[in-house]
């Protein structure tokens, strides 16, 4: 490893020669007495979100399950699984779950990796102080490269204190405090690849004492660049570097606000506080400035496809999420939707596809995926997400080939689980539901009891592509009465997770009339007798008749009869 004080690169341009300066101002006065027009920037690029194996395949199923740590994160390098089991990096094989290979690194801290290395950063804490330990690993076989230790924050520059900024396709970027230096090190064999003075008066921020969701980060670097936040003058800039030789781009102070988070995706900034987010250009340029009460306190989120970037943010209630995408080369606002029962979490990336979740609106009880356009915003497909924990939730990691992974369980015991996807029925919007086909899904006004009065019926989101309706009302013709009220929950693919489900609800046990309905059914409050759940078969409804035991009484029968005599296939 090269010894600290060698020789630096700070990146700046050498100087061009006189005549180079005489041509250009020479072409920039001939193109302004011609009267020609600059010429405009390229047109605008993005993925185009074209079906892939994860929307054009069915239902998923369970390949293997495996438990791994508590806030492990998953990698995917090639065929490899990369998490973290019993306080040790494991690769596993991403097909079959078979370890490949045990790091013999130990509780390795936080992580980066690409598809050549995997990157550690471990704060190793003792009764005064806490210094940083670096190392590098090999991410096809697990095998460390190079280690490199830092001295402790109050070491001075004897033995300089490091604390990771980032990592790039070839260096491993960090800050070195009392130097007022950033420096880079090569992945390959730890050598030091530049090293730069920081400008004026600036100097890095002190080493944050470790928080409870350790969600605090000052720093972060990708290929284009490299950021972090420092105080100069007594106020607090946002630097940029050029990662690949440490030359300064650019310095922007910052307003002193609170700020929860930094980070950086293919060259753009994201500055986060719990009321603001604000978007900056690898050049230097603000894309982006947004400020509300509260609009990042369920955190922002930030993805970035070609030219669009993507932005999630709060919006006027607790479950109203509001999506945004800016060109990147203008700043200008191209689109706007508003999604409701998600969080800035449900935004997120697989491949060059960009996915919004969120929870379909009740009567029905599931959380979806569409598939944006990142160029309109406009839902290509909607399809379901291949698990969920007991509370709703899940964190969709990654696929590779036709396989999809996922961490859910609870927090204290994690799992991670690999899906594959097997070919559906094929008919369109099929896979929101769970490739079970639209013909075994009931209308909902079909299932009410015979009589006079007037149907209204509600027809499901357009993304699951049903003919019917998912809840239908029973009204009386003339003047006021009781409204019978008919909804479906779910069609699940098979009856023993229809079974889990209504388990999973919590409702008392059933006893008297209700309890012999239908495969299953159980009024929906202890002290009302005026709404229930049915389950027949695979089906999960619920009847209403608020106000009127009686009438629910005979609409449930009548409805567990339809469902049983239908074309669902519902029930015994």
């Amino acid at each position: 490893m090269e010894p600290a004080g060698a020789a630096t690169s700070i990146g700046h341009a050498g100087r061009r020669p006189a005549i180079a300066w005489r041509a250009i101002v020479l072409a920039a006065l001939l193109t302004v007495l011609s009267g020609a027009r600059p010429l405009s920037p390229p047109p605008f690029h993005v993925p185009v979100p074209f079906a892939a194996p994860l929307e054009a395949q069915g239902r998923s199923v369970e390949v293997w399950q495996t438990p791994v740590d508590p806030e492990t994160g998953l990698f995917l390098i090639g065929d490899v699984a990369v998490v973290e089991q019993k306080r040790r990096l494991t690769g596993l094989d991403a097909r079959t779950g078979a370890t490949r290979w045990v790091s013999s690194l130990e509780s390795p801290g936080f992580m980066l990796a690409d598809d050549h290395f995997i990157l550690s950063e471990k704060r190793v804490e003792t009764q005064e102080e806490t210094h940083s330990l670096l190392t590098v690993l090999d991410a096809r076989s697990g095998v460390s490269l190079w280690t490199a230790v830092s001295g402790f924050p109050a070491d001075g520059p004897w033995r300089p204190y490091f604390s990771l900024i980032g990592m790039t396709a070839g260096h491993a970027i960090v800050t070195l405090p009392s130097l007022r230096r950033i420096r880079a090190f090569d992945l390959d064999d730890g050598d030091v690849a530049w090293e730069t003075a920081l400008p004026g008066e600036c100097e890095a921020l002190p080493v944050l004492e470790k928080s409870d969701d350790d969600s605090d980060v000052h720093e972060a670097a990708d290929d284009q660049i490299a950021v972090m936040l420092m105080r100069c003058g007594g106020r607090t800039h946002l630097l940029g570097l050029a990662s690949g030789d440490g030359g300064l781009r650019w310095d922007r102070p910052v307003t002193d606000r609170d700020v929860t988070g930094l980070s950086l995706q293919d060259g753009v900034t994201a500055l986060q506080t719990p009321h603001s987010l604000t978007l900056v250009s690898a050049g230097g340029t603000v894309l982006y400035d947004y400020a509300a009460a509260d609009v990042c306190e369920g955190n922002c989120r930030v993805e970035v496809l070609g030219d669009a970037v993507v932005v999630a943010r709060g919006g006027g209630s607790d479950t109203e999420i509001v999506v945004e995408m800016t060109d990147r080369r203008t700043g200008r606002l191209v689109w706007t939707r508003t999604f409701d029962g998600s969080s800035g979490y449900g935004l997120q990336t697989a491949g060059d596809r960009l996915y919004m979740e969120y929870r379909l609106p009740p009567p029905l009880e599931h959380l979806v995926l569409d598939l944006l356009d990142p160029a309109t915003g406009r839902t290509v497909r909607t399809t379901a997400d291949p698990t969920t924990d007991d509370d709703g939730g899940t964190v969709v990691v990654d696929r590779y080939g036709r396989f999809f992974y996922a961490l859910s369980g609870s927090d204290e015991k994690p799992v991670l689980t690999a899906f594959r996807l097997l070919p559906g029925p094929g008919d369109p919007g099929w896979a929101a539901r769970d490739g079970v086909p639209a013909s075994a899904w009931p209308d909902a006004c079909a299932l009410l009891p015979g009589g006079p009065g007037i149907r209204a019926g509600r027809p499901a989101p357009a993304g699951l592509s049903l003919p019917g309706s998912v809840t239908c009302e029973l009204r009386p013709a003339s003047g006021p009465g009781p409204v019978v009220k008919v909804s479906i929950l779910w069609v699940h693919p098979s009856v023993e997770e229809a079974k889990d489900a209504t388990t999973n609800k919590g409702l008392k046990e059933p006893s008297g009339w209700i309890a012999s309905v239908a495969d299953a059914a159980r009024f929906l409050d202890d002290t009302l007798t005026d709404a229930a759940l049915i389950r027949a078969g695979p089906i999960l409804v619920t009847v209403e008749a608020l106000g009127d035991p009686a009438l629910t009484r005979r609409s449930v029968t009548a409805v567990a009869e339809n469902l049983r005599t239908g074309p669902w296939g519902g029930g015994r």
